[in-house]
């Protein structure tokens, strides 16, 4: 099982999940505020987050928005208390899996858990995928990427030989150097690589 992180403000609330998590056998670790739990969590890795929507200092939200504009895998369940539904409802959008209020339904608790384990551990192999893919492309130099990108065009190499005034020996090199170093045999495996890169 993934790592499970709960943040709140509010102890008794961490106490009372912790207790409940416990008797699914699941460990978990429990932070009081955003700022500790960034501090010595690798949001990097796959894991499943439990954030409190309203905690002074760095609320859920703004918790939720920091992990998504670092394109963590990490599977985000929100945690409301009574009047804040609406505002759990809008972190879905924000892309927050789901939402639980308080005081939290055990049973809905681990079935949204088992949601999160399959969905954190998705994005994080795309995540690698895509992290491997950028690896690639700064391997290359920028006329193999230029090359790269006339290629994807579909022009053949006689035509980027003479748009880039240079031998049409060398361009075959700087292609053949493009992928090696993109790991791949052809240009159709070459052009879904760049595409899944922009997704």
């Amino acid at each position: 099982m993934c790592n499970i992180y709960l943040v709140d403000d509010d102890q008794d609330v961490l106490d009372s999940l912790s207790w409940m998590l416990d008797g699914l056998n699941l460990s978990t670790q429990g932070f009081l505020n955003a700022d500790a739990f960034l501090a010595l969590v690798d949001i990097k890795q796959a894991g499943i987050a439990i954030l409190d929507i309203q905690m002074p200092g760095m609320d859920g939200i703004a918790l939720l928005n920091h992990l998504k504009s670092r394109h963590s895998p990490f599977s985000i369940i929100m945690l409301t208390g009574h009047g804040t539904i609406s505002m759990a409802v809008n972190t879905i959008q924000q892309g927050a899996m789901d939402f639980l209020e308080k005081p939290v339904d055990g049973d809905k608790l681990q079935l949204l858990l088992e949601k999160a384990k399959k969905l954190t551990l998705e994005n994080y192999h795309n995540q690698c995928f895509l992290d491997s893919i950028e690896d690639k492309m700064n391997h290359l130099t920028s006329r193999e990427k230029q090359v790269m990108s006339m290629v994807l065009e579909g022009k053949l190499n006689k035509v980027i030989a003479s748009e880039l005034n240079i031998g049409q020996r060398t361009i075959e090199l700087h292609r053949q150097k493009v992928m090696q170093k993109m790991n791949v045999s052809n240009v159709a495996e070459l052009a879904y690589l760049i595409a899944k890169s922009k997704e």
